[in-house]
């Protein structure tokens, strides 16, 4: 199994990491799959100030898993992933998994710098998929914010409402089609911003009524928001001993601890134990994919004794064994 592990801070030294993972050289902005791992090429695109692109399309021989981590600086990124001739594709993006067994995937998507974002791709997908990283001025100019308001808590309110997924219309499929023609890598750059621009346009057409029109307001400033990262990066500091008691948590960040569970839900979508036990059976699912571990040096590894409570917590957060993972 491949695995990248990255830290965004810009496209460019994302494609300089996976050009040093594979032992190839950057040409032209691009980065060729070797013909010993698959077949295909990442780019790096320059499309505005404020906003410069991924553009990914290729077929591997084994197992991708790809990993970014949350950071301390605002960002915001638009997705648009084509998956193809795949057995398995998942998805997570902080406490929410989204899982596909079926040949064709396609979805739109924004993310944002609060959250882990994974994915999982099995050994011979087709993937076509566009990354386009936005800071926040960019997004309240052109995206349809409230220029008044931060960035962030629009954002979180969005994604309360759970609307930051969208299935690609057919001018969208259309738009990735012609990004991704078959065999060429150097279209002018011209050709590139259009067609992104026109991408990002679709789904911001979509986005912008939604920003606009809603009617609830969450009661969470930013100052709260970092609070609450702040716990959150207490709770998965260590995910092999048992969590801070509500009250201790409450005590770190000086709120009531009715406020702490509100705020933590708001920011990240589960109650505070159970976003626990998730990134903790998240774990051990990355550990037994990259078949480095036992299933029992996991159950141990993530502070199990009985390996009977770990196979069945393993199997209510997957819905199936550890050991149908690796059949």
């Amino acid at each position: 199994m491949i695995e990248i592990k990255y830290d965004l801070t810009t496209y460019y030294k994302f494609l300089e990491q996976v050009a040093k993972s594979l032992d190839v050289k950057i040409i032209n902005n691009t980065v060729i799959i070797p013909e010993s791992t698959g077949t295909g090429y990442i780019k790096y695109i320059e499309v505005a100030t404020g906003a410069d692109a991924l553009l990914s399309s290729f077929r591997l021989n084994r197992d991708l898993l790809v990993e970014r981590k949350k950071t301390n600086r605002e960002f915001y990124t638009f997705a648009c992933d084509i998956v193809s001739d795949s057995d398995e594709f998942s998805m997570t993006i902080e406490s929410d998994t989204f899982r596909h067994d079926k040949n064709d995937v396609s979805v739109m998507y924004l993310t944002s710098y609060l959250y882990d974002v994974g994915y999982f791709i099995k050994r011979d997908s087709l993937v076509r998929s566009v990354r386009i990283h936005l800071l926040p001025d960019w997004m309240k100019k052109n995206l349809g914010f409230d220029k008044k308001r931060e960035v962030i808590q629009q954002y979180l309110e969005l994604k309360t409402a759970g609307i930051l997924f969208k299935k690609p219309d057919a001018e969208s499929r259309q738009l990735m089609t012609d990004i991704f023609t078959t065999g060429d890598t150097d279209h002018p750059p011209l050709f590139y911003h259009s067609r992104l621009l026109l991408l990002l346009e679709k789904f911001s057409s979509w986005l912008t009524p939604e920003i606009i029109n809603r009617h609830t307001a969450l009661d969470i400033s930013k100052v709260d928001i970092e609070k609450i990262r702040k716990i959150e990066a207490l709770l998965t500091a260590d995910l092999t001993a048992p969590p801070m008691t509500i009250a201790q948590l409450a005590k770190t960040i000086a709120v009531s601890e009715s406020k702490l569970k509100t705020l933590f839900k708001a920011v990240y979508g589960l109650p505070i134990y159970e976003y626990f036990q998730k990134h903790r059976m998240e774990k051990a699912r990355v550990m037994i994919l990259s078949k480095e571990y036992s299933i029992k040096d996991v159950g141990y590894a993530l502070g199990y004794v009985n390996l009977s409570n770990f196979t069945l917590a393993f199997k209510k957060q997957f819905g199936q064994l550890p050991s149908d993972l690796l059949k």
